[in-house]
C-alpha cells in the first residue's frame, strides 16, 4: 500500500493541499481534491480500460487517454522523449532528484498559474516511478469542458477581430507572470463554449526572469499558423488576424 510522507517543507507551506506518497520506487503527488487512490496503478492505460473508464484518446507523440473518475473528466499523459533520443529511450529519463522531474515540476507550475487565476487545466495527481538511475513520469490533468484547440477550429472556420484580439491578451496574461511556455503553438490554444481561450501541456515550461524571451516565444507561436497554412487545404488565418492578435496582446501588456 502507498505510504504518505512529507513534503519538502517549503512546498508544503506553499501548498497544504498537496499530499505525497510512497510506493516502492514510486512517488504520486495528489491535490486533495482527488479521490483516487494514490496508487502507481492509476498511471497504467490497463487501470482505466479495466475500469470501463476510458472516454477517448488523442495521438501525439505518445497516446494521451481521456478517463473519467466519480463524473470528473481528466487526462492521463506519459511523458515521452522527441527526436533520436525518443527512438532510443522513449519513455526513460535520467534521475537527479525528484523536484527535477518532468511531471514534478509541471505539477507545481500548473497549481501555481491556477492560483493566479491563469486559465490552465488543474492538476490531479502526477507520478514518478523510479528504478535507480532511470525514471519514468506521468500526469493526470482535469479536462476543459467542451474545448478544443486552435488548429482544428481554424480548419473549420475563421475567428472573428475580437477573437484574436482575446488571444493576443490571453498570452499576454501569462508573459506578465513571466510564464514561458516551450512549446507554444496553436494546438497548445483552447476554445471552450464561450470562446474563452486557455493554455495547455506546460511540460518544460517554467516562470523566467526579464522580457527578451517573450519576443521569440510569440515568433514560434507565429510560425506554427503558418505551418499549418502551409499544410492545410482549408486554413482560415491571415496576417491580418495576427495583427489583431499582436493588438490584443499589447493592449493587455500596458
Amino acid at each position: 500500500m502507498p505510504k504518505q510522507i512529507p513534503l519538502p517543507h517549503l512546498l508544503q507551506q506553499q501548498h497544504p493541499d498537496v499530499q505525497l506518497f510512497q510506493q516502492s520506487g514510486c512517488r504520486i503527488l495528489r491535490h486533495q481534491h482527488c479521490h483516487l487512490n494514490a496508487s502507481r496503478q492509476v498511471f497504467k492505460a490497463e487501470f482505466w480500460y479495466k475500469n470501463n473508464a476510458v472516454t477517448g484518446s488523442a495521438a501525439g507523440r505518445g497516446t494521451t487517454l481521456f478517463v473519467r473518475h466519480d463524473e470528473q473528466h481528466m487526462i492521463l499523459r506519459q511523458y515521452l522523449r522527441g527526436g533520436l533520443p525518443g527512438k532510443l529511450l522513449s519513455n526513460q529519463f535520467v534521475f537527479n532528484g525528484y523536484q527535477k522531474t518532468r511531471a514534478w515540476r509541471e505539477f507545481f507550475l500548473l497549481l501555481e498559474m491556477h492560483k493566479l487565476g491563469l486559465p490552465v487545466p488543474e492538476p490531479v495527481m502526477a507520478g514518478i516511478d523510479r528504478s535507480g538511475l532511470i525514471y519514468r513520469n506521468y500526469i493526470l490533468i482535469k479536462r476543459i469542458p467542451d474545448a478544443v484547440d486552435l488548429h482544428q477550429k481554424l480548419t473549420q472556420q475563421a475567428l472573428s477581430d475580437e477573437l484574436w484580439v482575446h488571444l493576443g491578451g490571453l498570452i499576454s496574461s501569462f508573459h506578465e507572470q513571466q510564464i514561458y511556455h516551450h512549446d507554444l503553438n496553436i494546438r497548445n490554444i483552447m476554445l471552450d463554449k464561450q470562446n474563452q481561450g486557455w493554455l495547455i501541456d506546460f511540460d518544460k515550461c517554467a516562470r523566467l526572469t526579464g522580457d527578451n524571451w517573450k519576443a521569440k516565444n510569440l515568433q514560434r507561436l507565429h510560425r506554427s499558423l503558418e505551418k499549418e497554412q502551409a499544410q492545410n487545404e482549408r486554413f482560415f488565418w491571415s496576417e491580418k488576424d495576427w495583427d489583431c492578435f499582436i493588438q490584443g496582446y499589447e493592449a493587455k501588456s500596458r
